[in-house]
């Protein structure tokens, strides 16, 4: 009997039980959990600061184009531009004094 005892303590002490295999796979796979999302989070940084440059970027060309446009407006409603295509391409002249009606 006490050889049986001798042959099965070295059994278990010499492969691992089925305990042990299942607690090393839970140990990996929170290893392995916490590197993918420690990963992933980076990934989501960087990503973060690609679409921040982007907004900038897209940012400044807006503000040039209105800068411009606003530079366009004030060249198109100046008072001589208006008289000059009014004379020209109208052939509108200033009117005479007895042309002018004065309203109350």
């Amino acid at each position: 009997m006490n050889t049986i005892a001798r042959a099965e303590r070295r059994q278990n002490i010499a492969t691992p039980g089925f305990r042990d295999l299942f607690a090393s796979l839970v140990l990996l796979l929170i290893i392995g959990i916490f590197i993918s999302l420690t990963v992933w989070r980076g990934v989501a940084f960087i990503n973060v600061g690609y679409q921040i440059r982007g907004m900038e970027k897209k940012q400044t060309d807006l503000l040039n184009l209105n800068r411009e446009l606003k530079i366009e407006r004030a060249m198109l409603s100046s008072p001589e531009r208006i008289e000059s295509i009014a004379r020209g391409r109208f052939g509108m002249t200033e009117p005479a004094p007895d042309q002018i009606r004065t309203v109350r």
